[in-house]
């Protein structure tokens, strides 16, 4: 009699296995933030191409989670910043049941000890990116700069070395070099199918300039200046202000919002909400003095979304047709920010059109995205090391060779 192959995970007899691949990430949804949204389009991405994922993530006081596994955690005030407190056999044992563990963020601890824990029990590691590299410029000294710098240099420096970094945005690349010592492969920010809006819509001379804000209520990413430059904004046409997130700015927010009736801090709203609400606008505004890959000017700009934003990070690549380059503006500048988003208001129909054309073109680049990440996780996952470092090798030639 001849025996049956075994075919127990759902793969053919000739072909290899799933790979098994364990999400690690501090946070994920119905937390709001680009991390967040970044595990769950990995997590359908590479469910869709063969893969079998289990989520790992930090347990929120009463709050629901879109993981698999939680790990009892203490979110440090005044940030929240993230310290798990136990749940270490279940780290161990999820890093053992995958054949690739995928760490998501270097600012925080779960993803780093899960490096370590997968270094010890043989499993490999693709360490993900998000931050640009940059300094904590506009945090507190003690918080961010001090304790932060310590735990970089004792944490973080060496898991990423332990692992194959990748970074989702071209300034994250330098800023790892820079900041950790370590050469991360270049992966375009996997984008969700997004559909894309038509151009063809007008604004009136006699109507207001509907602008929306979305993002961490951080001073990172300057909300307050928003409202300097929508105020300056409005000694030209009527405008109006909509802030789309949470953080430990909102309540200065409201206290603003108070004299200023076109200002509205409506909080947080699920990522389906977001895009409908990014689409109803006429115009997405960032004032983000530190980004890397800048999701909240990426998906709109994707779409077709008239977007104004400040320079940092990848944000200039994202301004990919030269007609709308100019729009992309100095960091805390407020007459800069101001005047873009007049010049757009005023032909506000042939500007949609030019946001068309470079929507087609950034939708062409992050398609790449997509496949590199499973092409990557698929090639870690594998026996052979050797394919590792030659994927790796591969990615770190066409970063050197590209310019855009």
């Amino acid at each position: 009699m001849t025996e049956e192959p075994n075919v127990g995970n759902g793969s053919k007899p000739d072909e290899p296995p799933s790979p098994k691949v364990l999400l690690v990430s501090s946070f994920v949804l119905p937390h709001a933030g680009g991390v967040e949204q970044f595990v769950e389009t990995a997590k359908e991405l590479l469910r869709a191409h063969g893969c079998r994922i289990r989520v790992l993530a930090c347990r929120r006081a009463r709050a629901s989670s879109e993981a698999d596994a939680l790990v009892p955690t203490w979110f440090v005030p005044p940030g929240g910043w993230p310290l798990p407190v136990g749940g270490w056999r279940t780290l161990w044992r999820e890093v053992g049941q995958a054949d690739v563990v995928v760490a998501n963020g270097a600012r925080n601890l779960l993803p780093a000890v899960a490096t370590f824990f997968a270094r010890i029990r043989r499993r490999r590691v693709l360490f993900v990116l998000h931050g640009s590299g940059a300094g904590f410029s506009t945090s507190s000294f003690v918080y961010h700069r001090l304790l932060g710098s310590i735990f970089e240099r004792l944490v973080t420096r060496p898991a990423l070395r332990r692992s194959v970094p990748i970074s989702l945005s071209r300034a994250g690349v330098t800023g790892a070099r820079r900041r950790y010592g370590v050469a991360a492969a270049y992966v375009p920010y996997p984008l969700r199918i997004l559909a894309a809006v038509a151009p063809d819509r007008p604004l009136r001379d006699d109507e207001p300039l509907r602008i929306v804000w979305v993002g961490r209520l951080y001073p990172e990413k300057d909300p307050l200046r928003a409202v300097a430059v929508v105020e300056e904004v409005r000694l030209t046409r009527e405008a109006t202000l909509d802030f789309y997130g949470e953080g430990i700015l909102a309540q200065e927010l409201e206290v603003l919002a108070r004299d200023r009736p076109w200002v509205r801090v409506r909080g947080g709203r699920p990522w389906e909400r977001i895009q409908h609400l990014q689409a109803e606008a006429h115009v997405c505004l960032s004032t983000s003095l530190r980004d890397a890959t800048q999701i909240a000017i990426l998906e709109p700009l994707s779409r077709g979304l008239p977007v104004v934003s400040t320079s940092v990070g990848d944000a200039p690549r994202h301004y990919i047709a030269p007609a709308v380059r100019r729009y992309c503006v100095e960091p805390a500048n407020v007459d800069a920010s101001a005047a873009a988003l007049l010049e757009i208001a005023g032909a506000y129909e042939r500007h949609r059109h030019e946001f068309a054309e470079n929507a087609r073109l950034l939708r062409d680049r992050h398609r790449m995205g997509q496949a590199k990440l499973v092409s990557l996780v698929h090639a870690t996952a594998s026996s052979r090391s050797e394919q590792v470092a030659h994927v790796r090798t591969a990615f770190a030639t066409e970063l050197s060779e590209s310019t855009q």
